[in-house]
Protein backbone atom coordinates (compact mmCIF):
# COMPACT_ATOMS: atom_id res chain seq x y z
CA UNK A 1 0.00 0.00 0.00
CA UNK A 2 1.51 3.03 -0.97
CA UNK A 3 0.92 6.35 -1.76
CA UNK A 4 2.62 9.60 -3.86
CA UNK A 5 2.47 13.16 -3.60
CA UNK A 6 -0.52 14.28 -2.09
CA UNK A 7 0.07 15.95 1.07
CA UNK A 8 -1.27 18.93 -0.57
CA UNK A 9 -4.70 17.54 -0.35
CA UNK A 10 -6.91 16.96 3.31
CA UNK A 11 -7.50 13.22 3.55
CA UNK A 12 -8.85 10.80 6.32
CA UNK A 13 -6.30 8.45 7.82
CA UNK A 14 -5.24 5.06 5.85
CA UNK A 15 -7.47 2.43 7.18
CA UNK A 16 -6.37 -1.08 6.12
CA UNK A 17 -5.90 -4.92 6.53
CA UNK A 18 -4.90 -8.06 5.77
CA UNK A 19 -4.54 -11.42 6.68
CA UNK A 20 -1.01 -11.86 7.29
CA UNK A 21 1.01 -10.33 9.94
CA UNK A 22 3.76 -9.50 8.29
CA UNK A 23 1.89 -7.70 5.53
CA UNK A 24 0.21 -5.73 8.19
CA UNK A 25 3.69 -4.48 9.32
CA UNK A 26 4.86 -3.59 6.15
CA UNK A 27 1.72 -1.71 5.49
CA UNK A 28 2.26 0.04 8.54
CA UNK A 29 5.97 1.20 7.77
CA UNK A 30 4.84 2.42 4.30
CA UNK A 31 2.21 4.83 5.51
CA UNK A 32 4.64 5.86 8.35
CA UNK A 33 7.23 6.40 5.50
CA UNK A 34 4.95 8.74 3.47
CA UNK A 35 4.17 10.57 6.58
CA UNK A 36 0.45 9.61 6.72
CA UNK A 37 -1.89 8.54 9.04
CA UNK A 38 -3.18 5.06 9.49
CA UNK A 39 -4.31 1.93 11.29
CA UNK A 40 -3.58 -1.12 9.56
CA UNK A 41 -4.66 -4.29 11.19
CA UNK A 42 -4.82 -8.13 10.92
CA UNK A 43 -8.25 -8.53 9.53
CA UNK A 44 -10.62 -10.24 6.53
CA UNK A 45 -12.13 -7.93 4.32
CA UNK A 46 -15.27 -9.92 4.78
CA UNK A 47 -15.68 -8.40 8.04
CA UNK A 48 -14.95 -5.03 7.42
CA UNK A 49 -18.17 -2.49 8.13
CA UNK A 50 -16.45 0.85 6.68
CA UNK A 51 -17.73 2.35 3.63
CA UNK A 52 -14.54 4.19 1.65
CA UNK A 53 -13.84 6.63 -1.14
CA UNK A 54 -11.86 3.71 -2.70
CA UNK A 55 -10.25 -0.04 -1.86
CA UNK A 56 -6.60 -0.75 -2.58
CA UNK A 57 -6.04 -4.72 -3.01
CA UNK A 58 -2.96 -5.95 -3.35
CA UNK A 59 -4.12 -9.67 -4.81
CA UNK A 60 -2.19 -12.54 -2.90
CA UNK A 61 0.32 -13.38 -5.64
CA UNK A 62 2.88 -15.93 -4.65
CA UNK A 63 4.20 -18.94 -2.91
CA UNK A 64 4.02 -17.70 0.87
CA UNK A 65 0.41 -15.60 -0.40
CA UNK A 66 -2.56 -17.53 -2.88
CA UNK A 67 -6.19 -16.83 -3.51
CA UNK A 68 -7.81 -19.09 -5.17
CA UNK A 69 -10.54 -17.92 -7.88
CA UNK A 70 -12.90 -18.20 -5.44
CA UNK A 71 -11.37 -16.35 -3.02
CA UNK A 72 -9.92 -13.68 -5.19
CA UNK A 73 -13.56 -13.29 -6.13
CA UNK A 74 -14.48 -13.16 -2.90
CA UNK A 75 -12.00 -10.16 -1.89
CA UNK A 76 -13.73 -8.10 -5.12
CA UNK A 77 -16.99 -8.37 -3.64
CA UNK A 78 -16.57 -7.30 -0.41
CA UNK A 79 -14.47 -4.66 -2.43
CA UNK A 80 -17.90 -3.67 -4.30
CA UNK A 81 -19.96 -3.54 -0.69
CA UNK A 82 -17.03 -1.37 0.98
CA UNK A 83 -16.32 0.67 -1.64
CA UNK A 84 -17.00 3.19 -4.27
CA UNK A 85 -13.92 2.62 -6.54
CA UNK A 86 -11.49 -0.06 -6.38
CA UNK A 87 -7.72 0.13 -7.60
CA UNK A 88 -6.17 -3.87 -7.64
CA UNK A 89 -2.24 -4.39 -8.38
CA UNK A 90 -2.75 -8.27 -9.75
CA UNK A 91 -0.32 -10.59 -12.03
CA UNK A 92 -3.13 -12.30 -13.30
CA UNK A 93 -6.25 -11.26 -16.12
CA UNK A 94 -8.84 -10.44 -13.91
CA UNK A 95 -11.10 -8.64 -16.06
CA UNK A 96 -13.91 -10.85 -16.28
CA UNK A 97 -14.32 -11.59 -12.60
CA UNK A 98 -14.47 -8.16 -11.78
CA UNK A 99 -17.39 -7.24 -14.72
CA UNK A 100 -18.72 -10.50 -13.26
CA UNK A 101 -18.84 -8.78 -9.97
CA UNK A 102 -20.87 -5.76 -11.42
CA UNK A 103 -17.50 -3.25 -12.03
CA UNK A 104 -17.01 -1.21 -14.91
CA UNK A 105 -13.06 -0.86 -15.42
CA UNK A 106 -12.43 2.88 -15.88
CA UNK A 107 -8.83 2.02 -16.40
CA UNK A 108 -5.73 0.20 -16.41
CA UNK A 109 -1.57 0.04 -16.59
CA UNK A 110 1.16 -2.24 -16.16
CA UNK A 111 3.82 -1.80 -13.41
CA UNK A 112 6.87 -3.68 -14.31
CA UNK A 113 9.46 -4.05 -11.93
CA UNK A 114 13.53 -3.76 -12.86
CA UNK A 115 14.74 -2.46 -16.29
CA UNK A 116 13.87 -5.92 -18.06
CA UNK A 117 10.49 -5.90 -16.28
CA UNK A 118 11.25 -9.30 -15.31
CA UNK A 119 8.06 -9.30 -12.59
CA UNK A 120 5.03 -7.06 -14.27
CA UNK A 121 1.48 -6.29 -12.35
CA UNK A 122 -1.35 -5.02 -13.65
CA UNK A 123 -3.37 -2.07 -12.09
CA UNK A 124 -6.72 -2.12 -12.50
CA UNK A 125 -9.43 0.71 -11.92
CA UNK A 126 -12.80 -0.26 -11.52
CA UNK A 127 -15.96 1.87 -10.13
Amino acid sequence: MQHFCVQSIDIDPIVGSDLNPLVVQGARENISYFSYDGIVEVKDIAVEEGHYDVAIIDMPYNFFCQATPEEQYAIIKHAKRIADRVVILTIEDMDEMILIAGFTIVDRGVANKGKKALFSRQVIVFE
